[in-house]
């Protein structure tokens, strides 16, 4: 008989009296929803006797779970975040740190005539050199010490300063004096006792010799200044107070430049501060947000402008539950040892508008109830059907970022634990808070004590009374609209048919777009449009084709003496591999040993300061003059040579400093593939070593963070059925729940690949939880569904619309309406946040409302065995007639 009723739609299986003929599974079915309907019943009976009981209980467990913020911690470093535990960037990073200092903060001004010309004329390198005096000038005091570039250097003595600097104006060893007094710029460039053409070259842009005149040109400059990293790790964050307070003078001096050149700036402070500004920027956008969602619940949750009929209060009230939620998320989060990360400030948008939802649902389970039952009668039928169907959502959103805290990136696993922790929170206090000021705003209403000013009464009027009273029994426009209009449309069968079709298209347009979608990272997407780095970087690609990675080709210990043929092999045979810039230059390829040998040939021997006359064929010469290269004119080699502190003849470790091409930059399967080849190609090297950057940390996530996405969603969808199966308790409303909410992130996908969008850290975590929104859609639909009794799909479709199509049309505008502001957002993160939440609320409530019916009222089973005719109570909706129902 089942098999009959399944394939005939003309028949409805019956819920209710024929027990006998239902399955086993059915009647698992009903004692879930019994059990579960009972609990919750009871706890809405419980709150209407004690409402102020369970809101000071609440406060007591939030109290209790504020404790962790007394050890608050934060982390905000990249490795620690962003970086999957246990890779082999990592165990290069522990091996090359623990032998070599800590690298350099650098800091540039790019110098150009404002007017074009030549930049090395004699009158634009002065102006050069009145720039390089000012940076030379700023000084700061922290703590009675005073700071200036001479004391917050890296230390290299030569080229005619005590600091390390690469700039034109070592020619005239960075002094205005010499400079002035030179009558003859070009004999002095190109003197190759200061320096190079292929050190010009490195820090001139668009360099070039006249073929008749042999005079150098140059249509940019650049000063590079480095300084020693003394940065500390303080509250999970780098901070070096010293360099970082003179920056901001160095970037003040940029900005300023001087009379008729352009100047370009950056700092190692540059990106955390553009970071900073533009999400500080958003907080105003952000608390917009949250009043739109304060206005919109007031605007629904009562009858607006009426004295007694407004609830005002009960919407500040659902957003003080939420503000809880994320205040007990955060303190039993911190308990548990999960830092706070710079992810986390979506996390209010995601609980706001999750809890909005909640609070829609209670309230609309509520107003369709007997306004003149007793109030604890009342309570318990609202919580008796949204307690379950809030819990089917909320209990999958925990599981689903629950499981999710196994990623291997630690910022997402943080967030996910916060999330789930959050939504676990806003549950309890939905319930226990909302639910009981739900029964303190009805008794208000009832003694006829104004809204938000309680202390007074209002005055009898016919009138307004009868107003507010048809207000109350009448479901309200949304409601109507499901009933009268969009359920009937929807189970047209014609309609059907087409939203089949329209459906089936967009997860074919979505399943396209998601397999076209490439993992991408540009550190410039997280500066504002607005921001000076970003005409900084621009210029710098332009005028210097953008600063190819550096890497370090790291060799170990092993006898440096005995293998000098293959030391002074390496750099050709590393030459055009694993996209290296031309390592036949020493700009791209600087190795300290290639150096010595051009030290030991010079004219004399070490410039007459060698030991002996065979210094590269005998070892105590060749270790002893090494020193003396180090000590001397090899001083900037100094830090890349580490020997074993009880033999000056054994070299622990060393370094050689390579450039990848500009090509690679912000091509993340570039990156993967050079960082990848580099690996292989230094295997082949006679000579043990490794190659190693911090950006390979970053390049190393590019590998997974595919994988990642597509596990976690894997996991979530996963959660989303199981739990969907066990709380809704029945398979196939649970794989039609589970198939819609599947569509909707497939089709998201495709719609970020259309937008634009890329998989980054930040999307990753966007699609998270867009799985958690997007179920509540779905679930909510199917759950109420199950809960309608009637004498044909259609109608019982048609009801569930009704009963629960407002809360939930609500809780997605209310969701849009949170993050609507942010498309205007100077910050990369919130603009994304901006687009999928658009994306989810849109495809979530295209499948949650429109298909999920179709394909319920197609293949819907019978209702639970407690299931109501049209209404959870004596308060439902009347059914309408319908034409050419499906069934």
């Amino acid at each position: 008989r089942r098999k009959i009723e399944m394939c005939n739609p003309s028949v409805e299986p019956k819920a209710g009296s024929e027990d006998a003929n239902r399955t086993t599974l059915e009647k698992f079915s009903d004692v879930v929803d019994a059990s579960m309907s009972s609990f919750f019943g009871n706890l809405g009976e419980s709150l209407a006797v004690r409402p102020c009981t369970y809101i000071g209980f609440a406060f007591l467990i939030v109290v209790g779970m504020g404790s962790g913020f007394a050890g608050f911690t934060s982390e905000s470093r990249s490795e620690k975040l962003w970086i999957p535990q246990g890779t082999e960037a990592q165990d290069a990073q522990g091996v090359y740190n623990s032998n070599f200092e800590k690298p350099f903060r650098f800091d540039y001004i790019i110098g150009t005539p404002s007017s074009g010309g030549n930049m090395l004329d004699k009158a634009n390198l002065q102006k050069f050199m009145t720039l390089h005096d000012s940076v030379e000038a700023a000084s700061v005091e922290i703590e009675g010490e005073t700071w200036n570039l001479n004391n917050l250097c890296f230390p290299l003595p030569g080229d005619g300063h005590p600091c390390f600097i690469s700039s034109v104006l070592q020619f005239w060893d960075y002094d205005a004096a010499t400079l002035a007094a030179d009558t003859d710029v070009q004999a002095t460039l190109k003197d190759t006792s200061k320096g190079s053409v292929e050190d010009l070259e490195s820090f001139l842009s668009g360099f070039t010799v006249d073929g008749s005149s042999g005079d150098y040109s140059a249509t940019g400059a650049k000063a590079t200044y480095f300084l020693e990293n003394r940065a500390e790790v303080i509250k999970g964050a780098f901070v070096d107070l010293p360099a970082e307070t003179w920056e901001e003078k160095f970037l003040e001096i940029g900005e300023t430049c001087v009379d008729g050149l352009s100047c370009y700036r950056f700092a190692e402070r540059s990106f955390s501060d553009e970071f900073g500004g533009a999400i500080g920027g958003d907080i105003v956008l952000m608390n917009i947000g949250f009043l739109i969602i304060i206005m919109y619940l007031y605007l629904n949750l009562g009858k607006v402008g009426d004295r007694i009929g407004s609830r005002f209060a009960l919407s500040m009230m659902s957003v003080l539950a939420i503000g809880l939620a994320i205040a007990a998320s955060m303190g039993v989060s911190q308990l548990c040892g999960w830092p706070y990360t710079p992810v986390h400030s979506v996390l209010p948008f995601v609980l706001l508008g999750l809890g909005v939802d909640d609070s829609f649902v209670i309230m609309n389970s509520f107003v369709q109830t007997d306004p003149s039952a007793d109030l604890k009668v009342r309570m318990k039928e609202a919580m008796s059907h949204a307690g379950v169907s809030i819990t089917v959502t909320s209990l999958t959103d925990f599981v689903a970022f629950i499981i999710s805290t196994s990623t291997s990136l630690p910022a997402l696993a943080s967030f996910c634990f916060y999330a789930a922790t959050g939504i676990l929170f806003l549950f309890l206090f939905q319930c226990i808070i909302f639910g009981a000021y739900v029964v303190i705003d009805a008794r208000r209403q009832k003694a006829r004590r104004m809204d938000c000013c309680c202390c007074f009464t209002v005055a009898e009027n016919e009138a307004h009374d009868k107003a507010r009273a048809e207000f109350e029994a009448n479901p309200g426009r949304v409601s109507k609209f499901m009933k009268n209009s969009f359920g009937p449309w929807v189970v047209n069968k014609n309609v059907g048919i087409l939203v089949t079709i329209a459906s089936m298209g967009l997860l074919g347009a979505g399943v396209y777009g998601a397999t076209q979608l490439k993992v991408e990272s540009n550190q410039l997407d997280f500066v504002p449009d607005s921001s000076y780095i970003k005409s900084t970087f621009e210029m710098n690609d332009e005028l210097f084709g953008g600063d190819g990675t550096p890497v370090s080709l790291v060799l170990e210990d092993f006898d440096y003496f005995a293998k000098q043929t293959e030391l002074a092999g390496i750099a050709a045979a590393l030459n055009g591999k694993a996209h290296l810039a031309d390592t036949s230059n020493s700009v791209n390829f600087d190795s300290w040993y290639d150096q010595y040998v051009a030290y030991v040939g010079a004219t004399p021997a070490c410039y007459g300061a060698c030991i002996g006359t065979d210094n590269l064929d005998n070892e105590g010469q060749f270790y002893t003059n090494l020193h003396k290269f180090l000590n001397t004119a090899g001083a900037k080699y100094n830090s890349s040579v580490v020997f074993n502190p009880d033999n000056y003849q054994d070299i622990k470790t060393s370094k050689i400093s390579m450039k990848y091409s500009s090509e690679i930059n912000d091509e993340a399967s570039l990156q993967v593939e050079a960082m990848t080849q580099l690996r292989d190609e230094v295997a082949k090297l006679d000579v043990p070593a490794y190659a190693y950057t911090f950006e390979f940390l970053n390049w190393e996530t590019f590998i997974i963070i595919e994988k990642e996405m597509i596990q976690n969603v894997t996991l979530c969808m996963a959660a989303v059925f199981v739990i969907t199966l066990v709380l809704i308790a029945h398979p196939l409303t649970s794989f039609l729940v589970f198939f819609c909410v599947g569509c909707a992130i497939i089709e998201i996908l495709g719609a970020m690949y259309y937008w634009g969008l890329v998989i980054d850290n930040v999307s990753v975590i966007n699609l998270t939880l867009a799985v958690g929104l997007a179920v509540d859609y779905s679930a909510h639909v199917g759950h109420c569904f199950m809960l309608k009794d009637g004498n044909s799909r259609s109608e019982r479709v048609i009801s569930a619309l009704a009963d629960i199509g407002s809360a939930v049309l609500n809780g997605a505008i209310s969701t849009f309406l949170a993050v609507v502001v942010l498309s205007g957002s100077q910050s990369y993160v919130f603009r994304v946040l901006f687009k999928q939440f658009f994306l989810t609320c849109l495809f979530g409530v295209m499948n949650g409302m429109v298909f999920l019916p179709v394909l319920l009222n197609w293949f819907g089973p019978r209702a639970y065995a407690n299931a109501s005719k049209g209404g959870h109570g004596g308060h439902g909706a009347e059914m309408v007639k319908v034409d050419n129902m499906d069934v």
